[in-house]
């Protein structure tokens, strides 16, 4: 009779560790490269969501960022994701680089934080305008990523397209070693202040990022809305002038199929736990920001049902 009653205690408790184990609530959170701001941010947040909501098992995924990232949450392999707003917008309406692959699987959750479009060379490299970029090895991000675009709006304001440069498809990572040994001429980085691969570049050559002139940013905004005109700080890597930049947004958003329930605790999360969250763009994550760049794109219900008690958004 004993051994019969350890039997069955055993079989109660495996039980329940399996109902436990089912229970739990498993997210990927799609970033971009370990290099960039996405993926350390992501792994923040997926920290937050672990600590503060019950059953939640978060993790963050290096990936190709934004445009990869929508295509990974409309696939059903990733349920969050950190991407641009012009590139959520491309896709949402599937325009520019999403033209004829329109995707509407995912909604925001919130504004992150400004990221900038910053073109770095080596101060050596004779390089001071967009234009001299004509004939010389470019580094423009992963294909269809959000740099990607980034810089073919970029080139456009000074005539140029694909075709007028050699065009090179590197990481972060791997445009700063480029740019180390003298295998690249300059490089693309969308990305928030300051990025970790220019700061690492810096401390081993000496670099300038090239500033646009004012008709170049207010061509780029007239045809793409979706940028704004910031000033990169010459204190952000040491340069003896400011840098005249266009910037867009960093999202978070996830698929319009998770519970509004959890959202709006991933959301109250986002915005009500402090100290959780200690990367650095955390301080850049608040209710005064939190639609800077959304537009017209749709918030999911759970975080629409947060800020409209919170009373930022406006009850329909």
């Amino acid at each position: 009779m004993k051994k019969f009653v350890a039997i069955l205690l055993t079989a109660m408790l495996l039980l329940g560790c399996v109902s436990s184990a089912s229970a739990a609530t498993f997210l990927t959170i799609a970033t971009g490269g370990t290099t960039g701001t996405y993926y350390p941010l992501g792994g923040d947040i997926a920290n937050l969501f672990n600590t503060v909501i019950p059953d939640v098992r978060a993790n963050a995924e290096a990936t190709g960022g934004s445009a990869a990232n929508l295509r990974k949450i409309n696939a059903g392999e990733a349920d969050l994701g950190t991407v641009q707003n012009d590139v959520s917008w491309f896709a949402y309406t599937g325009t520019d680089s999403f033209e004829g692959e329109q995707i509407q699987s995912f909604s925001v959750i919130s504004s992150l934080y400004a990221e900038y479009v910053q073109i770095v060379t080596r101060a050596d490299s004779g390089i001071n305008s967009i234009a001299d970029f004509a004939g010389k090895r470019i580094s423009i991000g992963a294909a269809g990523s959000g740099v990607y675009t980034n810089a073919i709006h970029v080139l456009e304001t000074a005539g140029l397209t694909l075709d007028d440069i050699d065009a090179q498809y590197l990481s972060f990572a791997e445009s700063a070693d480029g740019l180390k040994n003298k295998q690249i001429d300059a490089a693309f980085v969308c990305a928030g202040i300051p990025n970790a691969a220019i700061t690492e570049l810096g401390s081993s050559v000496d670099v300038k990022l090239i500033s646009l002139t004012d008709e170049e940013v207010q061509k780029l905004i007239s045809a793409h809305p979706t940028y704004a005109n910031l000033k990169l700080p010459a204190a952000t890597y040491e340069l003896a002038e400011d840098v005249n930049c266009v910037a867009i947004t960093a999202l978070l958003v996830c698929a319009n199929s998770l519970d509004e329930e959890l959202v709006y605790n991933m959301t109250k999360a986002l915005f009500e736990q402090e100290g959780i969250l200690t990367h650095a763009k955390a301080a850049e994550i608040t209710l005064d920001s939190y639609d800077v760049g959304v537009g017209e794109l749709p918030f999911h219900p759970g975080a629409q049902r947060y800020y409209q008690e919170v009373g930022v958004l406006a009850a329909e």
